[in-house]
């Protein structure tokens, strides 16, 4: 008779959301939702990009079994991304997404600053992240230049060229075909191939707010003829009942 002997029951592992809290600054709160908005309806509005995915500030485990091995940057852009697999999910796993993120970037606070500059480059290198920015929202208190880029090469991280640019800094992001200008108080995107800007939430809400104007105008426009076409036709209907009454009456004459 044979036996069965029965394994080890399998241990689910919790991958914890988070990262922890650390306090923000209203600064570096803006600049990061800024990016994020940017970023996102950049992504969603190509259709070579649907599988592209953006993060911003949720966990991003790379190793499976292994809790312990995870980065949680300001703003992440993965492409070949299974969007199915980590759309609406509060953490991001390497290894159901398909892909890891190409472009990291970090928002400097004093409480993250040395980590930003001596921990994230190697988390962020065996995660397979391809180019590192650095963004100081108070434009140079925490970081000299403000902004700062780094690629790799040959397992390790080169300097991207930043350049001043009129009161800011440009640098050139190859993996997203973007610049990244620092205009204060912002961090703006630029288009490099569509020669245009990426909108943040501040243009998108101007432009709804121009779109909205343009349909209230619109339909003033639209009640404003309806009326004066009312106002013709009962002139008409007035003036054809006066004709016909005045032609009764040269009728009715002896």
């Amino acid at each position: 008779m044979s036996s069965i002997v029965a394994g080890p029951p399998e241990v689910e592992i919790d991958y914890p959301e988070g990262p922890p809290s650390v306090p923000e600054s209203d600064s570096h709160t803006t600049r990061r939702m800024e990016l994020l908005v940017a970023l996102r309806h950049w992504c969603s509005n190509r259709s070579d990009m649907q599988d592209a995915w953006v993060s911003s500030d949720i966990n991003v485990y790379y190793r499976e079994g292994d809790p312990k091995v995870v980065v949680a940057p300001d703003i992440a852009v993965a492409f070949g991304v299974d969007v199915a697999a980590v759309e609406g999910k509060s953490v991001y796993k390497v290894w159901e997404a398909g892909a890891a993120p190409c472009f990291a970037l970090e928002i400097a606070s004093p409480r993250t600053r040395r980590t930003d500059l001596h921990v994230k480059p190697a988390k962020f290198a065996e995660l397979g992240v391809d180019e590192y920015w650095r963004l100081d929202p108070e434009g140079g208190e925490l970081l000299n230049p403000p902004l700062q880029g780094e690629r790799r090469q040959a397992g390790s991280w080169v300097p991207i060229e930043v350049v001043p640019e009129d009161d800011g800094l440009r640098g050139r992001s190859e993996v997203l075909g973007l610049d990244l200008c620092w205009q204060p108080p912002k961090l703006r995107l630029w288009d490099v191939a569509a020669g245009d800007w990426l909108p943040d939430h501040d243009d998108l809400a101007a432009r709804a707010d121009e779109e909205a104007a343009a349909r209230r105008a619109a339909e003033r426009a639209a009640r404003a003829a309806e009326a004066n076409a009312a106002e013709q036709a009962a002139a008409r209907q007035a003036a054809e009942a006066e004709l016909a009454e005045l032609r009764a009456r040269l009728d009715g004459a002896p």
